[in-house]
């Protein structure tokens, strides 16, 4: 296990608080961890970016957790078998750990197979992260297609485009939604549990948050699955759990979040100007 830890934005107390970090991660005395500690601030971008290129170079394949995640027991068990099951089916490009709450699946025994990624507990192979770079984009035109949006939104499953528009007009720094939009580009897809194995705290406090970010007061979290899944098969589109994907409550609630994101940051633009 390889912990990297992004340096220091230029004042004090960011100094310390890495500091503080970087020391408990030198205390996890085991003889599996390694760190990567760097000198200054990279931001979330660039440093998952050169990490897993960095670790697949390595060792062909990687699995990602950021700092706001708590993982099932099953995690690593679930990641590596899958990782190990479709190391040679090209058109998965990535195993997810995280599954939106959608009530008419969380019995279901199987992985769903979805023409989709998300970053919240990942793993890919050097096979398919050397055909990424995060300056990957459609063109204009394309970007601003009916037929581009509803296909790469999936009919309205969350707002990807408007990500993506904003990563590329700087509104947002983003890994993710270039990572996504090259999966999409190339048909690929990714391989989720039908029930989250790996779940975020980050919504109140980090990175895809703030304190008055409304997520924690409406959604229940379901219980993390802590039996392995059987492992479905990857040519054939989970088209019906979509349809459940989409109805679902939770997805509503980050819609209407992403939606009050965008409007902050449009009114703070019109503001500088």
């Amino acid at each position: 296990m390889t912990v990297f830890v992004d340096g220091p934005k230029p004042n004090p107390e960011d100094r310390s608080s890495v500091e503080a970090v970087r020391a408990f991660v030198r205390g996890l005395n085991s003889p599996n961890v390694s760190w990567s500690f760097q000198d200054t601030n990279r931001g979330l971008r660039q440093s998952i970016y050169d990490g897993v290129t960095e670790l697949t170079k390595e060792h062909g394949q990687v699995i990602v957790f950021e700092d706001d995640l708590v993982v099932s027991p099953i995690a690593l068990d679930y990641f590596n078998a899958a990782l190990c099951r479709y190391q040679s089916a090209h058109r998965v490009w990535s195993i997810v750990g995280y599954a939106y709450d959608a009530p008419p699946l969380r019995n279901l025994t199987a992985t769903l197979t979805l023409p989709f990624t998300h970053p919240w507990g990942w793993a890919t192979w050097g096979r398919a992260w050397d055909r990424f770079s995060l300056d990957n984009q459609p063109t204009a035109n394309q970007l601003n297609s009916q037929s581009f949006r509803s296909a790469f939104d999936m009919n309205g499953l969350y707002p990807f485009t408007a990500l993506l528009k904003n990563s590329i007009e700087g509104r947002v720094n983003s890994w993710f939604i270039h990572w996504y939009y090259t999966v999409f580009q190339h048909g690929g897809v990714s391989i989720f549990p039908s029930r989250r194995i790996v779940d975020n705290f980050g919504h109140s406090d980090g990175s895809h948050g703030g304190v008055l970010n409304p997520y924690d007061r409406l959604v229940k979290r379901p219980q993390l699955l802590d039996t392995l899944p059987e492992f479905g098969d990857p040519h054939t589109v989970d088209y019906e759990a979509l349809d459940s994907l989409r109805r679902s409550h939770e997805l509503r609630v980050q819609r209407f979040i992403a939606l009050a994101g965008r409007t902050k940051r449009t009114l703070r633009q019109r503001g500088e100007h």
